[in-house]
């Protein structure tokens, strides 16, 4: 089995939520396919026939923090997994190590499966080691590791159309589980789309994919899904 990841960002409406419902609902894989759309679509994936994800969560579960989502509320819409730590959050509202732990230790306490990325910029490309190991220090040696997912997502790759090559994402990923001493499962996200996601889900040490952009291509995605190799 592989987990295929469907990460939306900041992107559909109500239709669109209506059609991919439609389209992917009624596919049958051995995978774990799970879809996260932003917050107000949630509730479009009531009785989904495969997994819902969420994109984020607040650390606490209520309070008075306007504009956060609890994940007490998101396991109530049907989350069984949530997005944390992406790139995106890191670098533009500025989300440190210590605070994605936070959002972990939550997670796990409630019995969601977090989705850790973690990743390094084209800049810090020549000292990658370093810098997963540091996103990594809080996690390794946390007995409640196995019950989360973590995904590669290299900053230089995303949204670029630019990936590693399969040697590289396989070292990568063979690092993480060594630093780690977990088995949890780690994915690879990164520009995977329909023309490498076979090739991608080759590689030996990989345990599934985290998709962006191209999960918004309905039937691109719905092939994906599809995919024999996958």
């Amino acid at each position: 089995m592989k987990f295929l990841v469907s990460n939306w960002k900041m992107n559909g409406d109500v239709e669109f939520a209506e059609n991919f419902f439609e389209k992917v609902n009624r596919i049958d894989t051995k995978n774990r396919v799970i879809v996260c759309p932003p917050f107000p679509l949630l509730h479009k994936f009531k009785d989904f026939s495969h997994s819902l994800g969420a994109q984020n969560c607040s650390e606490r579960t209520s309070g008075a923090f306007t504009g956060e989502i609890s994940p007490l509320l998101l396991k109530d819409l049907g989350c069984e997994y949530v997005i944390i730590g992406h790139s995106e959050r890191r670098r533009m509202f500025n989300e440190s190590d210590e605070t994605i732990y936070k959002k972990y230790k939550t997670l796990t306490d409630l019995n969601l499966t977090p989705i850790v990325c973690i990743g390094e910029t084209e800049e810090e490309r020549s000292e990658w080691r370093d810098v997963l190991s540091i996103q990594l220090n809080k996690f390794k040696d946390d007995g409640n590791l196995s019950r989360a997912i973590i995904a590669y997502e290299p900053i230089w790759s995303i949204g670029t159309g630019k990936t590693p090559t399969a040697a590289e994402i396989h070292e990568v990923l063979n690092f993480i589980k060594r630093t780690t001493h977990s088995k949890c499962p780690t994915l690879y996200g990164g520009s995977v789309n329909i023309k490498n996601i076979s090739d991608i889900l080759r590689i030996p040490s990989i345990d599934g994919v985290l998709i962006g952009g191209a999960s918004l291509k309905i039937e691109e995605f719905s092939e994906m899904v599809r995919c024999s190799v996958c």
